[in-house]
């Protein structure tokens, strides 16, 4: 599928990337950013972006572009994350109580 460059803009936009960060995870200059969303640029720099507004949420269809909903973290992943953030909360508790 070809990419055009409104679907590169509307990708930026729906992602709220600005041109400088997309350009530096694509390693690109602005101005070549610019270039993106306003003409057709050498295949190997439209990849770079393509890929970089993918893998930040983008899905581009035929015609159009696509947020994809972020993947959630199944229960026991969460439990784990909750845990770890108690127990150094706890340890802070009683370190700060050891020094009064």
């Amino acid at each position: 599928m070809e990419i055009s460059p409104e679907q590169i803009r509307a990708a930026r936009t729906l992602l709220r990337l600005e041109q400088a960060e997309l350009g530096k995870r694509a390693g690109v200059s602005v101005v070549t950013v610019r270039r993106l969303g306003r003409e057709r640029v050498a295949p190997r720099i439209l990849a770079k972006a393509c890929a970089v507004l993918e893998q930040a949420g983008a899905e581009f269809i035929p015609d159009g572009i696509h947020r994809r909903r972020p993947e959630r973290p199944d229960a026991a992943t969460l439990y784990e994350d909750l845990r770890a953030v108690s127990l150094r909360s706890a340890a802070r508790m009683l370190k700060q109580q050891s020094k009064i």
